[in-house]
């Protein structure tokens, strides 16, 4: 960073200008006594070559008395006047700092520091000259770090590159350091052999992975995008977490300002829903009487910090399985999203995804497949927990209010669990995906006509049915025709004292009458009509006096006595 600057500008110039200045001035104020000492050393190099030499002054123990004594002055005003120049050079707070800046700027006036590194927004800036100058001969010398409020680094002592993906070792009694150490914001003192192993961006992340792909379980290859915002700069959600007894374990959402209940739902892991049992029976948790929300405290700073959270998340990179190289810690939030869309989505088929028979208001994908997919992610990061009960032992009921005084509260615990974000510290705070596009366009064509060839199936096999039922209520209503035709005529047949003509008139006439119901008429085929009205024009004759004449009828055998009707 001081690459580009004038000699002038660079932090060690003024210090080395004013020791040249006290070195100059304690020249000429001393420069009697300074060439007593020159005599006394060129007397004293004589000697020892054995050539002749003069004697030194007598006044020269004086002379090296007055030298020494300023000499110790000199040395004690510039190491104050050090002192007191560290203590406005760089903004800390403690005693403990104060010292490490002065031993700071005195390596860094005689040339004998480590490499100072900035850190902003998660990114290392160091100068480029303290890159080239780093080696194995610099190891020793402590070195500085400066971090903007939304960052932090993490340092380990004598460790190299390829242990990086290692476990973290616990310190024992006896060891008065710990190898490995989070930095957070503001001015990091690096120990004598400590390197950055990593720099932590504190701020919410977001990470778009494009070109997502997978198989639904009928087969169809869909694609979709995935986006996760998460972070390690901010404390694990709370949940309010309650035993309904016939369910087990639910999350109880109330709002903070009502205190109402909206919603009780079952959306912890069965994992997470153990572990929470084994404390709740073990008495690990202590019992409060505040909800978590009820003090969310003040004066925080604007990103915490959590040590452990940070290392792991550092130490902890996720390997590549293409190259094998390591990828930043930013990287895993998105491909463990990637990794539970897919196998989600491996559960479901297409048809049930999108369905076209659900009413516009209901649809499968948006109103429980996307949250429970929301839901696992999130599951898999850090979170935290606060556990109630209900004093007399009923459950909660959805709609009421949440009386603290009728509840046992226990204080807020942090779930452990093995997680794969979890362990790194990382929370998930949002994590959602686009509409899924299948591969191959025909799909949608095909899903339709599909579709459509069902539903045409059906009317078809209702058509079908009800065509039946037509034909059984017309067969049933033309067997009633016929039996009453029957009926009629026999009734006829059983009249007595009536001609062969006369009963042919009468059955004509029934016939007739059956022909001309309206009920009848669409019961009988149109033949059957033509046939009676062409018989009815032949037999029967109406006279001009409107008298029924039977001329056509053929003679009968027997001519029983006439009676009129």
């Amino acid at each position: 960073m001081d690459d580009n600057r004038h000699y002038y500008e660079r932090p060690n110039f003024w210090p080395r200008l004013f020791g040249v200045i006290f070195i100059i001035l304690f020249v000429i104020a001393f420069r009697l006594e300074l060439f007593l000492l020159l005599r006394l050393i060129v007397a004293f190099f004589f000697f020892l070559v054995q050539r002749p030499f003069a004697p030194p002054s007598p006044y020269t123990p004086q002379a090296l008395m007055i030298l020494a004594v300023n000499a110790i002055l000199f040395v004690g005003c510039y190491i104050i006047f050090l002192r007191w120049i560290s203590l406005f050079v760089l903004p800390v707070q403690n005693p403990n700092e104060r010292w490490r800046v002065f031993a700071r700027l005195f390596e860094y006036i005689f040339n004998m520091h480590g490499p100072a590194v900035f850190v902003k927004n998660g990114e290392l800036i160091a100068r480029k000259k303290e890159k080239e100058e780093e080696g194995l001969d610099r190891v020793r010398f402590a070195s500085l770090a400066f971090m903007d409020l939304a960052s932090a680094i993490v340092a380990e002592r004598g460790v190299s590159a390829a242990q990086m993906n290692q476990p973290i070792k616990k310190t024992t009694s006896e060891e008065h350091y710990s190898p490995i150490r989070a930095l957070g914001p503001g001015v990091g003192f690096l120990e004598s052999g400590e390197r950055i192993q990593g720099a932590i961006d504190l701020r919410k992340q977001y990470r778009m992975m494009k070109n997502v792909r997978g198989f639904t379980s009928d087969g169809i290859e869909l694609e979709t995008s995935v986006n996760t915002i998460f972070t390690l700069g901010q404390r694990p959600d709370v949940i309010t977490v309650v035993d309904m007894k016939s369910t087990g374990l639910s999350v109880l959402n109330m709002d903070q300002d009502t205190k109402k209940i909206f919603a009780i739902i079952d959306e912890i892991d069965e994992e997470d829903k153990r572990e929470i049992y084994s404390k709740i029976q073990n008495q690990r948790s202590i019992r409060t009487n505040e909800m978590a929300y009820e003090h969310p405290g003040s004066n925080n700073p604007p990103f915490p910090i959590d040590e452990n959270h940070i290392i792991a998340a550092v130490l902890s990179q996720p390997r590549n399985t293409r190259d094998g190289k390591l990828e930043k810690w930013t990287e895993l939030p998105n491909r463990v999203a990637v990794s539970v869309l897919l196998d989600e989505l491996s559960r479901v088929s297409y048809d049930h995804l999108y369905s076209l028979d659900r009413p516009e208001q209901e649809c499968f994908l948006y109103d429980k497949f996307k949250p429970a997919f929301k839901c696992k992610v999130k599951n898999l990061g850090v979170m935290a927990y606060q556990f109630v009960q209900r004093k007399d032992g009923n459950p909660p009921v959805e709609g009421t209010l949440f009386n603290a005084e009728e509840y046992w509260i226990w204080e807020v615990q942090e779930l452990h669990n093995p997680r794969p974000l979890r362990d790194r510290g990382i929370k998930v705070i949002d994590v959602d995906f686009s509409d899924f596009k299948p591969i191959d366009g025909t799909i949608p064509e095909q899903r339709f006509d599909n579709w459509r060839s069902q539903w045409q199936k059906r009317a078809e096999l209702t058509n079908a049915d009800y065509d039946l039922e037509v034909m059984r209520i017309r067969n049933h209503a033309r067997a009633q025709a016929q039996r009453e035709i029957i009926y009629n005529l026999s009734q006829i047949f059983k009249l007595p004292g009536y001609t062969q003509e006369a009963i042919a008139i009468r059955i004509f006439q029934a016939l007739e009458s059956a022909a001309a119901n309206p009920a009848t008429n669409r019961l009988l085929p149109r033949d059957t009509i033509e046939m009676l009205r062409n018989f009815q024009r032949l037999l029967i004759v109406d006279d001009k006096n409107g008298q029924i004449s039977t001329q056509n009828l053929p003679p009968a055998d027997d001519t029983p006595p006439e009676r009129l009707g």
